[in-house]
């Protein structure tokens, strides 16, 4: 599978991470030390997470032949609808033909790889020969303003990304965690726990919480989930294409924050140029992140052709999913 092209989109509304944001001068420092964002983007009341990978796709797919193009795969952690599904919905507006598939693929920060893992598969099983993956996000809606662990670490996006098939083999290595549940999640709005009238009440001053519900996170939990597993989970994958570290020209974590992206490449011993963090503009974005990244280093020319570049998303879930790819 080659990744062919990749196109990002993030809404106007910047909001700047200065001293100005905080207390005073010794948080600002461990902000920038700790998550190291210095501009989040947000999308507006009416724009939905589709909303944002249409902005993409439109631009990725501006000189593409559309009927080559035979499945749709859509991560998001915020559908637009419960039925149908959101992926149909883009089908329609991209003007997609009637025998292309579609899926939504609501995982979270393990998206990325994840989509590509179906991609992978449905190139090998199904004959196919093009597909568009599409990513949008929009975490800061979920996000209470008193709420420090998370107020200046997310941020909302949009990706396309148009993936063919080739003769290169592709591994792949995941896993979950479901003792992670409470260290991430948005539990207002779902079936288990519905927004009923006190929560609805609750939040007369932060009205977008009733319509997305409320984001939580447990930084330490997180970091400690993922020195768990993760360098475990990307040994196994080398071990998959018969590699070492250093084989590998450049990794792409999931990019979570400073200390998360630290914490990997100090542990796994990796050079610090060889993991590439581009989270200081656009922060968090979920499934976003590691495609933006790849985007990010492609345009100021990091990349090489025939490079190995190792990606692994982790997040919510506890979930993860990492795989190895040539750039092309």
């Amino acid at each position: 599978m080659i990744i062919e092209s990749i196109a990002y989109h993030f809404p106007e509304h910047q909001i700047s991470i200065s001293a100005a944001s905080f207390d005073d001068e010794q948080q600002f420092n461990a902000h920038q030390t700790f998550v190291g964002t210095t501009v989040l983007y947000q999308a507006v009341a009416h724009q939905t997470a589709s909303d944002l990978a249409l902005k993409a796709a439109a631009e990725l797919v501006s000189d593409v032949d559309l009927s080559t193009i035979d499945f749709l795969v859509f991560s998001s952690l915020t559908l637009d609808y419960h039925a149908p599904s959101t992926a149909s919905i883009l089908h329609k507006q991209l003007g997609l033909k009637a025998s292309c598939g579609v899926m939504d693929l609501p995982v979270g920060c393990a998206g990325f790889p994840m989509a590509l893992m179906v991609a992978n598969g449905l190139f090998n099983t199904m004959g196919i020969h093009r597909m568009l993956v599409l990513m949008g996000e929009v975490p800061t809606r979920a996000v209470h303003p008193e709420n420090s662990s998370v107020k200046n670490v997310f941020g909302d996006a949009g990706v396309a990304v148009l993936l063919t098939s080739s003769s290169f083999p592709l591994a792949f290595e995941f896993g979950n965690d479901g003792s992670g549940f409470s260290s991430l999640n948005v539990l207002r709005g779902g079936a288990r726990l519905p927004m009923d009238v006190a929560y609805l009440e609750s939040n007369v001053n932060t009205p977008w919480l009733n319509q997305f519900g409320e984001l939580i996170m447990d930084g330490h939990g997180i970091l400690k989930l993922t020195l768990t597993h993760i360098p475990n989970a990307v040994f196994a994958l080398l071990d998959k294409y018969g590699l070492t570290l250093d084989q590998v020209d450049h990794v792409i974590f999931h990019q979570a924050s400073n200390i998360v992206i630290d914490a990997l490449q100090r542990k796994l011993n990796l050079p610090k140029d060889k993991v590439l963090n581009y989270l200081a503009d656009g922060g968090n974005t979920i499934s976003c992140g590691i495609p933006i990244a790849w985007a990010k280093a492609h345009e100021a020319n990091r990349f090489s052709r025939g490079d190995k570049v190792l990606i692994f998303g982790f997040g919510v879930g506890f979930s993860w999913c990492g795989s190895i790819l040539k750039v092309h």
